[in-house]
């Protein structure tokens, strides 16, 4: 019976190591997305998965559209994310994001994020940013920020927008709370062949970590992007408290 379980775990533990090299192996991820169709811009969804490989989530980055914002040119960005069904019994939640981006700056005027945690009342929190100067506004109290400080939207907009091909070292502010952080990361680019295609890929690692230097409040992101006419994230790698959370493409509409 000993021997029976250790075999068991074996096989556990190399079907955990073979879904987290699928799921996170940018060659796989390319070639399921292009049995869907071409791998282009649009709305973008995701899965999120613990490890690597327990799903857990899914995440929707919706395309960004020009409007006005208080007599600006603007581009509104939308993202949301919610929990499975499977696993409601233990955890069900969702969250939705809301940032208008200076068009022209690309910096964040203001950010909107609503969490619900099932049995607890909604979490919602504002942010507006005053980027001249150098403040930002939460719940009515004024907190400096550098020029050009980012909410996790418009940052994730701005990467998208990057020329990986002239830039390799860059440094962003981040704020959507109480402290300044900073989000510095480097790339490196590489050619794929996938089904007999080239694609252009740029892999980004980057640490996010408080001003102050706090050395309790760091993490660290990894990005795979396809670069088009637009950066597109097909892997995603969160490393914070521990855990690993890998977020892949799965479809884009």
């Amino acid at each position: 019976m000993k021997k029976f379980f250790v075999v068991l775990l074996a096989i556990i533990v190399l079907a955990a190591v073979f879904l987290v090299y699928n799921n996170t192996n940018p060659d796989t991820v390319i070639s399921e997305l292009t049995k869907q169709g071409s791998i282009r811009p649009g709305e973008l969804n995701y899965q999120i998965q613990l490890f690597g490989f327990i799903p857990v989530g899914n995440a929707v980055f919706k395309t960004a559209q020009e409007i006005d914002f208080k007599g600006e040119k603007a581009y509104y960005l939308n993202a949301s994310a919610q929990s499975l069904n499977s696993i409601s019994g233990f955890f069900a939640a969702s969250a939705m994001m809301d940032t208008y981006l200076d068009k022209t700056g690309l910096n964040p005027m203001f950010f909107k994020q609503t969490l619900n945690i099932k049995g607890k009342p909604s979490l919602v929190k504002e942010a507006e940013y005053f980027q001249k100067q150098g403040v930002m506004t939460i719940a009515g109290e004024k907190r400096s920020i550098p020029f050009g400080t980012q909410d996790s939207l418009s940052l994730m907009y701005n990467i998208r927008h990057m020329d990986f091909d002239k830039v390799k070292d860059f440094e962003f502010n981040l704020n959507t709370n109480q402290k300044n952080y900073t989000f510095k990361g480097t790339s490196r680019n590489k050619e794929l062949s996938v089904g007999g295609k080239d694609y252009k890929l740029a892999f980004v690692k980057a640490e996010i970590f408080r001003k102050d230097k706090n050395p309790y409040h760091r993490s660290k992101v990894e990005f795979v992007l396809l670069k088009d006419k637009e950066n597109i994230p097909i892997l995603i790698k969160v490393y914070a408290s521990g855990a690993f959370i890998n977020i892949r493409l799965m479809e884009i509409k």
